[in-house]
C-alpha cells in the first residue's frame, strides 16, 4: 500500500484486546461501507505497528493525518471526541510493546503535518486476549466516521486558507 497521499486517516489499535481495536474497526467499517471522502485520501489499518512503521517514512506530499484511537478521557464509554497531539498525555496506553512512545514519531511531524486525534473511551481492554469490541464502543463507530469525515473537511478547507499567491 502506497502512503503517498495528501491525507492519511489512520486506525490504530489491537483487535486482540477488546476495545483497544476500535480504530483498525472503524477503518474497516469504512472501507465495507464505501465511505465517501474528498481530497487525495487513504485509509490505513495501522494497527500497533503505524506509529514506527508509517509516521517514521513521511512521504514529502503529506498535509493531514488524522488518527483514530481510544484514549482516556474520563467520559462514558463510547464518547467520541477529537485530540489535538498535545492533549495526548504519554501514559502506559501510548506504549508500545516494546516501551517507546506510540506519539513521538507524530511529534517529528507536527511542524509540517495536520496532526488531530479522533479518540474513543473504551469500556474494556482486557489483560488477556478477548477479541470484540463492547457494545457502547461498537455503537459509537458511525459517530466516529462522521466525526473524522468533518476533520477532515476542516483540515482541508484550512490548507486552502493557508495558499498563498
Amino acid at each position: 500500500m502506497s502512503y503517498n497521499h495528501e491525507n492519511l486517516i489512520v486506525g490504530c489499535g489491537n483487535i486482540l484486546y477488546g476495545d483497544d481495536g476500535f480504530g483498525v474497526e472503524v477503518i474497516n467499517y469504512m472501507k465495507r461501507n464505501d465511505v465517501e471522502l474528498p481530497g487525495d485520501t487513504v485509509l490505513i489499518d495501522g494497527a500497533t505497528s503505524a506509529p514506527h512503521y508509517i509516521f517514521t517514512l513521511p512521504e514529502p506530499k503529506w498535509k493531514n493525518i488524522i488518527i483514530i484511537d481510544i484514549a482516556s478521557l474520563n467520559k462514558k464509554s463510547g464518547h467520541i471526541e477529537v485530540l489535538e497531539l498535545e492533549d495526548v498525555v504519554e501514559d502506559d496506553r501510548y506504549m508500545d510493546v516494546h516501551g517507546l512512545s506510540a506519539t513521538y514519531p507524530l511529534h517529528k511531524l507536527k511542524d509540517k503535518v495536520n496532526i488531530k486525534i479522533v479518540a474513543c473511551q473504551a469500556e474494556n481492554i482486557p489483560e488477556e486476549m478477548e477479541m470484540g469490541l463492547t457494545k457502547s464502543v461498537e455503537d459509537s463507530i458511525p459517530k466516529a466516521v462522521d466525526k473524522t469525515r468533518k476533520v477532515l473537511l476542516e483540515l482541508l478547507d484550512s490548507n486552502e486558507d493557508q495558499i498563498t499567491f
